[in-house]
């Protein structure tokens, strides 16, 4: 990225964004309105999750119930995420002009709504569910470009890294009670799956209530000690952004790795469950809401303990070199590979090493997303924080887990060449599986060529600002003299 020398002149009233200076400390009535802000964050985004994963944990029902076939299964998570990252630019840009409270309220609502509506719908019309589930990435897209902006603005630092931490924790505790959730409560009334949809509106629209009352919205860039920082157009914006060299190749290891882990969360239940099958012959129904409960466990677990893990490492290690965040996220990703060869290998002959294998992978790989999310609000503009966040997801989602579901059930329905065997169906998705774990290990390669350009575009992000802000106090001062 470099300083545009159009960035330090200060614009007219209507262009200009301000906000106070930071100071280091902050009042007991500061920290305990950004507490309770972070924990209705943090809540609303472990809400995201579940909703997105339910799905995955009831997918052999849907697709019994629907007649589909595997890649018509994959669809349905395609069209969400395609609405999600479709949206992500409109959101981002919205977010660095408007109220980002409002933007939350309205599409949490919205995706609420839409997600209660889509239990409802009959079996012969799939392709109305199918729409249903495209527009909840309305809501989603909303919340996940301008969340994490307000808390980069409430803290700063290592504080900053910490809650990061913290809100991307909903990120596996989410999607493992998704699976926990949709097994069930698709059991607990009678194999009916739709009312696993049911729950998270419920709990959606009292969030709502709660970020309406409780959440008081941050000064953009407060933390950061912006005094003024110019507006400018959304073209200028997203140009300035892809100047970044170290947000390009972060953004493009997220994506190789999102389309591992996309591929992974939705279609791993359904491989396991068919690995068991063909392990002991016949298996329960129960017996395969207790693997969706097993993998659910594993996913929390593993996501945990990767995000804080990730975190503390490349927080430890950043005090040593500079770099350290990028070149923990590739070495991490990396590491990752073997163990996920491991896991397809051995699924149907070792239950047990499948499933250690699965949770050292799901580890390493979920290690990146605190990381990356504070990487991106170190090396940007807070004028400009939003939009880059949306233009992330933007792309991290069209090449990444929007179209990896889809890709790996189109490869299982080539190599099962229509047949509905157990033994023909694990081996279709075994061998459509290879291709993640090569994904991924191209993602690790991206991550460490990030780490050449990471420290320089720190330096200029800190500088932009730094600039803009005495160019603003020597306008001020000129002014106060005449």
């Amino acid at each position: 990225m470099s300083l545009d020398v159009s960035d330090l002149i200060p614009v007219v009233e209507p262009e200009i964004e301000y906000s106070v200076s930071y100071s280091g400390g902050k009042s007991k009535r500061e920290k305990y309105k950004n507490a309770i802000t972070m924990i209705i964050l943090l809540c609303i985004n472990l809400l995201n999750y579940m909703d997105r994963f339910i799905i995955a944990g009831v997918l052999d029902k849907i697709i019994l119930d629907f007649k589909i076939s595997d890649s018509q299964g994959g669809l349905l998570q395609t069209v969400f995420v395609c609405s999600y990252m479709a949206l992500a630019p409109l959101f981002g840009y919205l977010g660095d002009r408007y109220s980002r409270k409002m933007l939350i309220t309205v599409g949490v609502s919205v995706w609420s709504v839409t997600t209660l509506a889509g239990s409802f719908v009959p079996k012969n019309l799939f392709a109305v569910f199918a729409v249903l589930r495209g527009l909840v990435g309305i809501g989603e897209a909303s919340y996940s470009c301008v969340a994490p902006t307000i808390i980069a603005d409430m803290y700063k630092h290592d504080m900053r890294t910490r809650m990061l931490a913290l809100f991307n924790i909903a990120i596996p505790v989410g999607g493992g009670l998704g699976y926990i959730v949709g097994a069930y409560v698709s059991i607990a009334f009678n194999g009916n799956w739709r009312w696993a949809l049911r729950i998270t509106p419920v709990l959606g629209i009292i969030c709502v209530i709660l970020l309406v009352i409780l959440v008081r919205e941050p000064v953009r860039g407060g933390a950061d000690g912006a005094q003024v920082l110019k507006r400018d157009d959304w073209f200028s914006d997203v140009r300035k952004i892809f100047r970044v060299k170290s947000f390009i190749l972060t953004t493009l290891g997220f994506t190789w790795v999102a389309f591992a882990l996309g591929a992974l969360s939705w279609w791993a239940p359904r491989f396991l469950q068919l690995a068991y099958t063909l392990h002991y012959t016949v298996i329960s129904d129960k017996t395969k809401a207790n693997v969706s409960l097993y993998f659910g466990m594993i996913t929390c677990f593993a996501g945990v303990l990767g995000v804080v893990m990730g975190s503390e490492i490349a927080r430890w290690y950043r005090k040593r070199n500079q770099r350290g965040d990028p070149i923990v996220c590739g070495v991490a990703v990396l590491i990752s590979v073997p163990f996920l060869f491991v896991a397809l290998i051995y699924s149907k002959d070792n239950l047990i090493l499948t499933w250690i294998s699965i949770f050292i992978a799901e580890t390493l790989l979920s290690s990146n997303w605190a990381i990356i999310s504070d990487m991106l609000m170190y090396i940007i503009v807070p004028s400009r924080r939003a939009t880059a966040s949306s233009m992330q997801i933007f792309i991290l989602h069209l090449f990444g887990d929007a179209s990896s579901p889809y890709i790996i059930g189109l490869i299982s329905d080539f190599f099962s060449k229509g047949v509905r065997h157990d033994d023909v169906l694990w081996k279709s998705l075994r061998y459509a599986f290879m291709l993640t774990p090569i994904v991924a290990g191209v993602g690790g390669i991206a991550f460490l060529f990030a780490a050449i350009f990471i420290v320089r575009d720190r330096h200029e992000a800190e500088a932009t600002i730094e600039s803009a802000n005495i160019s603003d106090t020597f306008h001020m001062e000129v002014s106060s003299k005449a």
